[in-house]
């Protein structure tokens, strides 16, 4: 029963026209009094936490297929795009966009979940920390299958701050910038925008410094966003089972 009432109270959270979160006591009461209407929304809810699941990876795995089968097609449009907006650079600027993209670091990721964690906050301080872990391992292994040259390594074009010696794709820094945004717009959704624009703010910032190619930030984007939703799904799904018993 209390595994229901859960189930009922994620329901009347996400479906339109099943209930507010102000009377689910009262929902959950009409629901008990009617088996099918309860199995009904159970089955419903279960339909789309796997389409929350499967979604995701699906497209996250397409997404990097299309990588690999049009990968040199895709570098030179990448390049000409690079040295198009290197010549934006602006000296006046160049200390504002190095500072912006410290807030994609593994340091800083790694502050927020301590601060959310001493404040509280328990639930987004762990789901943050796993997606960090999660995001780290998969964006290395392509960093060091894919072995992308960084732009300054093979462009005569200075560059603001040197990355690490991995790959240039995808963009570390943008995966975890966007991998934090959509954790923690799930917690707090009225900072939804912020926490985007900060993202996009700095996958901007690695191409403007010069660490990084626009395709390396789009595929950092891609894979922080799809992989946030994945962790968020899976860790929901343990939650869920966890409590059932």
């Amino acid at each position: 029963m209390l595994y229901h009432k859960i189930i009922f109270t994620e329901i009347s959270t996400n479906c339109p026209g099943v209930g507010n979160v102000s009377n689910v006591e009262s929902d959950n009461q009409k629901a008990n009094s009617n088996p099918k209407l309860i199995s009904s929304q159970y089955h419903y809810f279960k339909l789309m936490k796997k389409y929350e699941l499967y979604l995701p990876i699906l497209l996250l795995a397409l997404t990097y297929s299309m990588l690999f089968i049009f990968y040199k097609p895709l570098t030179q449009i990448d390049t000409a795009s690079f040295i198009e907006i290197s010549k934006m650079r602006a000296p006046s600027l160049e200390a504002l966009f190095v500072i912006i993209t410290k807030g994609g670091t593994f340091i800083f990721i790694l502050l927020i979940v301590l601060i959310l964690w001493l404040k509280g906050e328990r639930r987004p301080a762990i789901y943050l920390a796993v997606g960090l872990i999660v995001d780290t391992i998969l964006v290395y292994t392509l960093k060091i299958s894919i072995d992308r040259p960084r732009p300054y390594e093979v462009l005569s074009i200075s560059t603001l701050e040197f990355g690490d010696n991995f790959g240039s794709l995808p963009s570390g820094h943008t995966s975890r910038a966007f991998l934090s945004a959509t954790i923690l717009s799930n917690f707090y959704r009225k900072y939804l925008v912020i926490f985007f624009l900060i993202a996009i703010s700095v996958g901007f910032s690695r191409i403007y410094i010069g660490t990084h190619y626009p395709l390396d930030v789009i595929i950092g984007a891609i894979n922080g966003v799809l992989l946030g939703i994945i962790v968020a799904n899976l860790l929901d799904r343990f939650e869920l089972s966890y409590l059932r018993l």
